[in-house]
């Protein structure tokens, strides 16, 4: 089984009523003892589209209320609204009786959409800088043993050569909190599940301008598709540009390689007891 039909296959939901799924966290997509957002992100989003007549959420905001773990989970959907090009609802992932998360989606059908075009946004310099050859494998293994998530080891994803923060030994504080990278799941061109996961498969970028700085959560993540790319491999940039008391904003595009965009995301995030880590 290749990575895009393993992906498939995590994504299956078991029906228990008209609008409750339930699913057991696949571990091959944690990072630690959790589950990956983006993984989780992706299931909400199927859960979702499984009700409404629509097959794709073109605009979602996710809020992680708290941590998911193993145990089986529980998928409750609500139903906003119906409409001919579009509709909405919100999936509550409930785990132990408690809300570990909320999926809110206005969704329509990607192959359906028929506007006028402009302003297109160009694949960014970091595409251009060094040749696809010489970007690093993502694996933090040098770092600690074992460090690597286990979702990275589901895809292929390689990182711009002056943002693989792991292989660095000082870090610069004058430089930019970014990451570039390819990424693909080898065997199929992403669907609109897998752009869901993409859209949250960045390390913290702040980890390239400070280091391993321990467990940095994402708080809340709204998400973009904006159409199916046509190429198996993708270019994903993240830039995070202010950090407030501890909270930065992320951003996140993804092209595919013909310079199409196909998502965009934008996360809150928060760097536990910053003051500790960061005022040296």
């Amino acid at each position: 089984m290749n990575q895009f039909e393993q992906f498939q296959n995590v994504l299956s939901l078991e029906q228990k009523s008209e609008r409750i799924f339930t699913f057991k966290p696949d571990t091959n997509y944690f990072v630690g003892q959790t589950p990956h957002g983006g993984y989780l992100m992706a299931m909400m989003h199927k859960a979702l589209v499984s009700v409404l007549p629509h097959t794709a959420a073109i605009n979602s905001n996710v809020l992680y209320l708290d941590r998911t773990d193993a145990h089986d989970v529980e998928l409750h959907v609500e139903i906003f609204k119906l409409g001919k090009g579009t509709s909405s609802g919100q999936v509550k992932l409930i785990q132990q009786d408690k809300i570990n998360c909320t999926f809110t989606a206005i969704c329509s059908d990607l192959d359906k959409l028929d506007g006028f075009n402009d302003m297109p946004t160009p694949l960014p310099d970091t595409y251009h800088d060094f040749s696809e050859n010489d970007f690093i494998t993502m694996n933090y293994d040098n770092v600690q043993k074992g460090f690597t998530p286990s979702f990275i080891q589901q895809l292929n994803l390689t990182v711009h050569p002056e943002h693989s923060w792991w292989l660095k030994k000082d870090f610069d504080r004058s430089g930019e909190a970014r990451c570039s990278g390819y990424i693909e799941l080898d065997g199929g061109i992403p669907d609109q599940f897998a752009l869901s996961y993409f859209s949250d498969i960045l390390p913290p970028v702040v980890t390239n301008k400070y280091g391993p700085i321990g467990w940095i959560p994402t708080l809340s993540l709204t998400t973009n598709i904006r159409q199916l790319p046509k190429t198996q491999k993708l270019f994903i940039d993240g830039v995070a540009k202010d950090l407030n008391n501890g909270f930065f904003e992320q951003d996140c595009s993804i092209w595919d390689l013909e310079g199409h965009l196909v998502a965009t995301s934008r996360q809150l995030a928060k760097i536990l007891k910053s003051k500790e880590k960061l005022e040296k």
